[in-house]
């Protein structure tokens, strides 16, 4: 996903199975926060550093990664099905 002011960075996790993604300022590279899989929701969460703020356009384009990135786990799940 492209975002005007923020960067998505992928990294993963030694010995977990999903990534994690680091919310980055696309300016200064500031890291903002973190997108990760948290199991027992089965759901990815943004997790922000202290002090720092967000307007609606930020907030609302870290809601659509995290909707695009929920969507294609779900995806993947169902390909893994079929496939079994």
């Amino acid at each position: 996903m492209e975002s005007k002011y923020l960067v998505f960075d992928k990294y993963i996790r030694p010995g977990k199975k999903m990534p994690m993604y680091e919310i980055k300022n696309k300016t200064t590279l500031d890291s903002l926060g973190v997108i990760y899989f948290y199991p027992a929701w089965r759901k990815y969460v943004f997790e922000s550093n202290a002090e720092i703020i967000y307007d609606t356009g930020c907030l609302t384009d870290i809601i659509n990664f995290m909707q695009e990135i929920q969507t294609e786990w779900r995806n993947s799940l169902k390909e893994r099905k079929a496939n079994d």
